[in-house]
């Protein structure tokens, strides 16, 4: 058993400092199977080690491990005093090259870990539990439970209301992280992001005040939890179980938490996000211009993915004063399902634009559920500012990492990870190439049917679509007569693959 932390006291820190949004602190601990738990050994053979953790009044608990390697076949489970939550089976597949884990959070006060070995020989097992998380506010908790201790506040809009209906790729691009910064928990806001070379690399977006003061071992042990919304507009009895992923490296960052600019945080995670988990990779823009509608998609104070409004243009300003034009000003409107705003929590969110692209992270701002704060602005550093205007090198600046091949793209359109999508650019064969009014297209894994196929110019704009039928004979004939001269993007698929290749329009 360990003793709960001075929650007085951490009340009074968060009011002094109430961005980003601390929700759990961590306990020293050092368990591990050779100094707590039990093993027992199973009559089909294997064995199980099982040790209980208990942290009187915590509204959850998160695991870390400052040694972690599970051996091939070896699953451990986590779960709560009911088994109401279980997750799991970590494996052979969370091993990192650094040796560090951290679990989601489970909810209540009490958690198991259970391992399992499908034999008897555990000699290069390493699970060693160096910090427990008690969570003292800002989680809710499954019907049946706890009582949730702190929602967002009244007014915001879940993302599947009527406000969301437009939105709906965008919101599958939007990520709850679980910050650690030394001793502290901070809930923030991220977006997957697209690049120029559409591949998938998993880059998150989010705020330079989140993660700020981390250092490389803490990245280890973020958490990134996806899809972590209502399914309908109204919140639900039980809450949704999130898909999560730990750990990331840091790529870039910028702004001095919005001091010196625009308050930029970018991370690559450490594995690739799986095709289950229906992730959409934001598109952006990094033109410097105003959009006169869209939306933020954000989880205030850690709660469900909520949506929120502007109908008004975006402005430019600085952040707090500073005199540098990093930022866009935001006004919320009221809607048909509330009036939402931004809170603690949301900070790193994604601004859109009028069309769907990404063109802001949040900074912070007056705006609250308060009745007097419906109408004060809250402020988002401009994406465009953090392409490469916060410093001289990659790691200052977007540019380097979302336009690899310095295509010089304005804008990209996002791309989205629901199906398996396999790019084969080696056996994709467009000829002629360069070409002028028409191209073909064979390739040996491109068999009998039908195929959209569609093209993109430099800066990511789709610009033409066509479907074609492929018979057991012949090659696939595209016509590019409408296209200007220059480089393009040509995407082939149908209902299970993707190819991908390049071609120059003489």
């Amino acid at each position: 058993m360990f003793n709960a932390p001075d929650i007085e006291a951490l009340s009074a820190e968060d009011q002094e400092s109430p961005t980003p949004f601390r929700f759990a602190v961590t306990i020293p601990s050092d368990i591990s199977p050779d100094r707590a738990g039990s093993w027992v050994s199973l009559p089909e053979g294997g064995k199980i080690w099982r040790v209980t953790v208990n942290l009187p009044g915590a509204l959850a608990v998160s695991v870390y491990f400052d040694r972690f390697y599970i051996p091939e076949g070896g699953q451990l489970f986590l779960y709560n005093n009911n088994k109401q939550q279980v997750i799991g089976a970590f494996t052979s597949r969370n091993n990192s090259a650094s040796g560090l884990f951290a679990t989601e959070m489970v909810y209540g006060d009490r958690v198991t870990l259970e391992y399992y070995s499908p034999d008897d020989n555990t000699g290069s097992l390493q699970l060693h539990i160096n910090e427990i998380a008690y969570a003292y506010r800002g989680v809710d908790s499954p019907a049946g439970m706890n009582s949730p201790s702190n929602y967002a506040g009244s007014c915001e809009v879940n993302v599947h209301c009527s406000e969301g209906e437009d939105w709906q790729k965008q919101i599958k691009g939007v990520v709850r992280i679980q910050v650690k910064r030394s001793s502290s928990l901070f809930w923030c806001t991220g977006s997957v992001l697209n690049n120029t070379r559409r591949d998938h690399t998993p880059y998150v977006l989010t705020a330079d005040h989140c993660g700020l003061y981390s250092s490389d071992s803490d990245l280890q042990e973020w958490v990134f939890y996806f899809n972590y919304e209502a399914s309908g507009c109204d919140n639900p009895s039980i809450y949704p179980t999130p898909k999560s992923l730990t750990g990331a490296v840091l790529k870039a960052h910028g702004g001095g938490g919005g001091s010196t600019g625009s308050d930029f945080f970018l991370i690559r995670l450490n594995q690739d996000i799986p095709d289950s988990f229906d992730v959409f990779y934001q598109g952006w823009s990094r033109k410097d211009t105003m959009s006169p509608s869209g939306v933020v998609i954000h989880h205030p104070e850690g709660d469900l993915k909520k949506i929120s409004t502007y109908r008004s243009n975006l402005t430019t300003t600085s952040w707090n004063g500073s005199g540098i034009p990093s930022h866009w000003k935001v006004i919320w409107v009221g809607t048909t399902n509330g009036h939402g705003v931004t809170e603690g929590g949301s900070s790193g969110s994604p601004l859109f634009d009028y069309k769907g692209r990404l063109v802001g992270t949040l900074t912070g701002g007056q705006s609250s559920c308060d009745s007097t704060d419906l109408n004060l602005p809250d402020y988002f550093g401009k994406f465009s500012y953090s392409w490469q205007s916060n410093g001289t090198d990659s790691t200052s600046q977007l540019k380097p990492w979302l336009d690899p091949d310095n295509t010089g793209a304005l804008k990209m359109d996002g791309w989205a990870l629901s199906v398996p999508e396999i790019t084969h650019q080696t056996s994709l064969k467009i000829f002629p190439n360069p070409a002028g009014d028409r191209i073909c297209i064979s390739g040996e894994d491109i068999t009998p049917g039908y195929y959209s196929i569609d093209i993109y110019d430099v800066i990511g704009e789709l610009v033409n679509t066509q479907k074609k039928y492929k018979d057991a004979s012949g090659d696939l004939s595209v016509s590019i007569n409408n296209l200007p001269g220059g480089i393009y993007c040509i995407r082939l698929r149908n209902d299970r693959w993707i190819y991908t290749g390049k071609i120059i329009k003489k």
